[in-house]
């Protein structure tokens, strides 16, 4: 294969992905001198300028092809054999701050192309809260040192799991950063995650009986029905939040979800619990299962000050609407249900299982729900 060529969308496209291996190989573009592209085993290429000076070996980043096109490359790498044999890179370099960033390039350039609507949102609503004290520095100023501080005091302040969430967006903001053409290293990369613990919070028996009576008990009948529906569906909050009537089929009593965390559509049983509460809300033909008019959405939002109350009364703590999911799945393991039907009933996606679910009927799987739905309800 020829290593030296004139880059094209065709040729770089057609390029083969190297051998387990051989882990990668690089081919240099005949128009601009420096411009090499990486391609990786596991099929990335990623666009470089390389070069020596002063006896230096000099190789820096450019960005991912296709997101970096093969023009702005080359005018990269111009920039940067210019930069180095005046002494100068530095005027190169764009100059933007880390609130510049999230804003004018990775809110409108990525996030809201590539992430759903409540994923960006929630990126944006992170960045508000946790960013402030580093949204005026420029970002080719941000070091290790910065942002592990950073990140530290966000796990000492706000917990360790909004830590790590931060340092992950942080990282691929700035690996965007890197693919734009505005910085060449990333300094979160290497910075160390804090350990999280897998939570295996759900309903226990024998808080059951308060949590179904200061339900019950409540004037507020959407909310009530909106948190039934998460116990009886084991469904994450934001499926049955947007719930619509269309997506229902009470002749077959199934739940259908179009749009899901995993981006696939799934199918769920209803169970005859789960049946009473939609009727008790009144079947519609059209529009939101919980519609709401101070919503920009149009659909109830989560009920987080309604939840705080409703765990004050049962005497319950920390308990968390998500629970209510893994209440389902829990009570499924207690009376025996495998774990490829639960996996099902839940919506979960697994490598070695999606071709099991595939296969499973949906009778074992209601079937299983029915049962774990009449444990909990007994207690």
């Amino acid at each position: 294969m020829k290593t030296k060529f004139n880059f094209s969308q065709a040729t770089l496209s057609n390029l083969a992905t190297p051998s387990k291996s051989e882990k990668h190989y690089i081919v240099r573009d005949s128009i601009q001198r420096g411009l090499i592209l990486m391609v990786n085993y596991g099929g990335t290429k990623t666009f470089y300028f390389r070069t020596k000076f002063n006896r230096k070996k000099i190789m820096i980043k450019i960005g991912m092809f296709p997101y970096v096109s093969i023009e702005i490359a080359r005018n990269k790498a111009f920039l940067l054999y210019n930069g180095i044999r005046n002494g100068d890179l530095a005027q190169n370099k764009p100059i933007l701050t880390v609130y510049e960033l999230f804003y004018n390039e990775y809110l409108p350039k990525y996030a809201k192309v590539f992430k759903k609507s409540n994923t960006w949102q929630e990126n944006e609503r992170i960045f508000n809260k946790h960013f402030a004290t580093l949204k005026d520095k420029n970002v080719n100023e941000l070091d290790r040192n910065i942002i592990d501080n950073w990140h530290k005091n966000i796990g000492h302040n706000n917990g360790l799991y909004m830590a790590n969430r931060c340092l992950a967006l942080m990282r691929h903001m700035l690996n965007m950063a890197i693919d734009w053409g505005f910085i060449q290293v990333n300094p979160a990369t290497h910075i160390k995650l804090f350990r999280e613990i897998a939570r295996d919070r759900f309903l226990q028996p024998n808080e059951i009986h308060n949590f179904i009576t200061a339900l019950q008990s409540t004037s507020n009948m959407q909310i009530k029905h909106f948190i039934l529906l998460l116990l009886f569906t084991g469904q994450r909050k934001s499926n049955i939040l947007s719930l619509r009537w269309e997506n229902i089929n009470l002749q077959n009593n199934l739940l259908y979800l179009p749009d899901t965390k995993n981006n696939q559509p799934q199918q769920i049983p209803l169970t005859q619990q789960a049946i009473n509460v939609l009727n008790e809300i009144g079947i519609k033909d059209t529009g939101w299962v919980f519609p709401s008019k101070d919503s920009k959405s149009g659909h109830l939002e989560s009920p987080k000050s309604f939840w705080k109350r409703l765990l004050k009364n049962a005497d319950i703590q920390n308990l968390r609407m998500h629970d209510l999911r893994r209440t389902m799945g829990s009570y499924q393991a207690i009376i025996g249900s495998s774990m490829n039907i639960i996996g099902k009933s839940l919506g979960h996606k697994s490598l070695q299982s999606t071709a099991v679910y595939a296969r499973l009927s949906l009778a074992p799987v209601r079937d299983s729900m029915q049962k774990a739905t009449d444990e909990i309800l007994k207690y």
